[in-house]
C-alpha cells in the first residue's frame, strides 16, 4: 500500500522568515522516478488570519496508479519583541502619560505590573497584517519608581515586557556654576574695581594739580 507520511503536521513560523514543508513516502514502493508526481497545494486559509501564507496545505504524491496525501498546517506568528516606550507630561493635570506600543501577531493582551489605575489599550491593523497594540496609562508622577508593561500572546504562549524608568520624573535641578564661570566673574568684578579706582585717582590728581 502506497503511503505518504509527514514528520510534523503543524509548522509555526516567525513572520518574515522561510519555512520548508516536508512529506515523505517509501521509495521502494515507487521505483520509477518518471512515475512520481508531487504537488503541494494550499486548500484553505487559517481562520480569521490576515497572513497570506498561513493556512492548510495538501501534500499529494502520485506514483503510477497509486496515490496518497497528507495535510500540513502553517501558523504565522510575529513576536512583540520591540516595545517602544514614552513618558509625557499632561499639561494642566499634574499627571504623566506612560505609553507602551508594539507590533506583532496574533493579537496580544497588555497588562501593567503592580498598577491599580486602568490603562487604555487599543489596536489597529498594519498593511502587513500585523497588530499595532498601544497601551496608555495616566497617573501622578512617582519619582524613583519603574513601571513594566507586558505583552501576552496567549495563542503562542509568549510573554514580552518593557520597563519605563523614572527618567524625567525628578524635580528640575538648578545647574551649578562651574569654577571657571566663578573665576571669570571674579576677574570681571576685580577689573571693574581697578578701572574705577584708577579713574577716581586720576580725577583726584587733576584737582590737586589745578589747585597748585
Amino acid at each position: 500500500l502506497f503511503t505518504v507520511t509527514v514528520p510534523k503536521e503543524v509548522y509555526t513560523v516567525e513572520f518574515g522568515s522561510n519555512v520548508s514543508l516536508e512529506c515523505d513516502f517509501d521509495h521502494r514502493e515507487c521505483t520509477e522516478l518518471e512515475e512520481i508526481r508531487v504537488s503541494l497545494q494550499k486548500v484553505e486559509n487559517e481562520t480569521s488570519s490576515p497572513m497570506r501564507d498561513a493556512g492548510q496545505y495538501r501534500c499529494l504524491v502520485i506514483c503510477g496508479a497509486a496515490w496518497d496525501y497528507k495535510y500540513l498546517t502553517v501558523k504565522v506568528k510575529a513576536s512583540y519583541k520591540k516595545i517602544d516606550t514614552r513618558i509625557l507630561e499632561v499639561p494642566g493635570t499634574g499627571e504623566v502619560q506612560l505609553t507602551c506600543q508594539a507590533r506583532g501577531y496574533p493579537l496580544a493582551e497588555v497588562s501593567w505590573l503592580n498598577v491599580s489605575v486602568p490603562a487604555n489599550t487599543s489596536h489597529i491593523r498594519t498593511p502587513e497584517g500585523l497588530y499595532q497594540v498601544t497601551s496608555v496609562l495616566h497617573l501622578k508622577p512617582q519619582p524613583g519608581r519603574n513601571f513594566s508593561c507586558m505583552f501576552w500572546n496567549a495563542h503562542m504562549r509568549e510573554l514580552t515586557s518593557a520597563i519605563i524608568g523614572p527618567l524625567g520624573w525628578t524635580e528640575p535641578k538648578v545647574p551649578r556654576r562651574s569654577p571657571l564661570h566663578i573665576f571669570i566673574s571674579s576677574c570681571i568684578v576685580a577689573l571693574v574695581f581697578i578701572v574705577a579706582v584708577t579713574a577716581l585717582r586720576k580725577k583726584l590728581c587733576e584737582k590737586l594739580y589745578s589747585r597748585t
